[in-house]
């Protein structure tokens, strides 16, 4: 009986997980697509690139949308079995709460191992390929990009306008430039011919410019200096938009757990706190925990929202809400561990902590038939507002006959 009913368990919370996996991954891409699409329309990026992109962003939403998908399909299983009224049927067989617990087990078990590979291995590879892309397109728009007799404004405080331009060698004539980047001080640059070097390693794109002059122009109106140039290079550091260091060093996202463990090696032999890289060796391990955190709270969540008439639909309200109640408490314990206000590892695990507590508080209440009277309010103040919406909608929709 018990292989029968693991069975049937499981042809409920898969399908689900995997509903709720493209549901919440599609809802999160949505942003970044409409932000890629401007690109492409707006920009000109080539669509290979902005595919490339997306692909490069999947592992930084996965890690996030799987617990979430792990405990919508938890929650709304037990859900529609206790709204049908299977579970009671259940309990009537001699097959107790526990007894049905362990298919939700083995899917929570099953995301947190995907999820721990991903933020392991494929998340920081996925980061530093994206910043490479997004360097590639940069230095391209740089190349080939600039328009003649246009004015170019794609690197931010520059506007740059070339009367000729010559692809072949990437050469420009007669150029113009204006640099705002210094709040205090506006350069103007006019130079006879310019050339675009790039350099992949350093994340650095150089307009080695020849025979011009610079203007710098101060808060002062008297404040004004001209210096003649046979050769200026103006470099582009696109280190700081890609978060990457001025030593060429990785940022904490794109390395690997090896790798992290190397950096704060070697930033505790200069005396130096390695806090962020810390932080990230935490959240590799945190974040793929939630799995199974939230996958053993949605049952006995699926299980009180049960008294609600609209039972399918509170389930993934309630989902919503614990989701939404999760990652605020992960954010608050973040940033307190960020500042030094609290332990890093108190605040990196308190929201795992936290649930994994209530979690099982929750299901041996359920298992025993004891109502948690905080729950059955919520679920008593829910209804009564979906009620007043409902006679508000209907009373909207009345019209007195004429």
């Amino acid at each position: 009986m018990k292989v029968t009913l693991y069975r049937y368990l499981a042809k409920e919370l898969f399908p689900l997980f995997l509903l709720g996996l493209v549901g919440f991954t599609f809802i999160l891409l949505t942003g970044r697509i409409l932000q890629l699409t401007e690109l492409f329309v707006n920009k000109g990026i080539a669509l290979a690139y902005i595919l490339q992109l997306l692909y490069y962003l999947l592992p930084s939403f996965l890690v996030l949308t799987i617990p979430m998908a792990t405990l919508l399909s938890a929650m709304l299983t037990f859900n529609r079995l206790s709204s049908d009224n299977e579970i009671t049927a259940l309990k009537a067989s001699g097959v107790s709460l526990y007894q049905m617990t362990p298919p939700v087990l083995v899917l929570a078990l099953f995301a947190t191992l995907v999820t721990t590979i991903l933020s392991l291995y494929s998340l920081p590879r996925a980061n530093q390929a994206s910043r490479s892309l997004l360097y590639q397109i940069a230095s391209t728009r740089a190349h080939a990009g600039v328009k003649e007799r246009v004015f170019n404004d794609d690197f931010e405080g520059l506007v740059l306008y070339v009367e000729r331009v010559q692809p072949r060698n990437f050469q420009w004539e007669n150029v113009f430039i204006s640099d705002s980047r210094n709040a205090a001080e506006t350069h103007t640059i006019i130079a006879r011919q310019g050339f675009v070097l790039s350099d992949p390693q350093l994340l650095i794109v150089t307009l080695k410019l020849k025979q011009g002059a610079i203007h710098k122009l101060g808060d002062q109106p008297d404040a004004y200096q001209k210096i003649d140039f046979d050769t200026y290079d103006l470099r582009l550091d696109l280190k700081t938009a890609f978060k990457g260091k001025q030593n060429g060093e990785k940022h904490p996202a794109d390395m690997t757990w090896s790798e992290l463990g190397r950096a704060i090696q070697v930033l505790r032999s200069k005396n130096i706190d390695p806090k962020p890289q810390r932080i990230k060796m935490h959240e590799k391990f945190s974040i793929p925990f939630a799995c199974l955190v939230l996958g053993i709270i949605g049952v006995p969540l699926g299980l009180q929202s049960r008294t609600s008439r609209a039972g399918r639909s509170m389930g993934f309200v309630w989902s919503i809400g614990v989701l939404l109640v999760y990652y605020l408490l992960t954010s608050a314990g973040t940033s307190l561990a960020e500042r030094g206000i609290i332990l890093l590892e108190a605040g990196m695990w308190a929201a795992n902590a936290i649930f994994l507590s209530l979690g099982i508080y929750l299901l041996i209440k359920a298992a025993n038939e004891s109502p948690v009277l905080l729950l059955v309010w919520l679920n008593k103040a829910i209804e009564r507002l979906r009620q007043g919406m409902d006679s508000l909608r209907r009373s909207r929709e009345w019209r007195p006959p004429r």
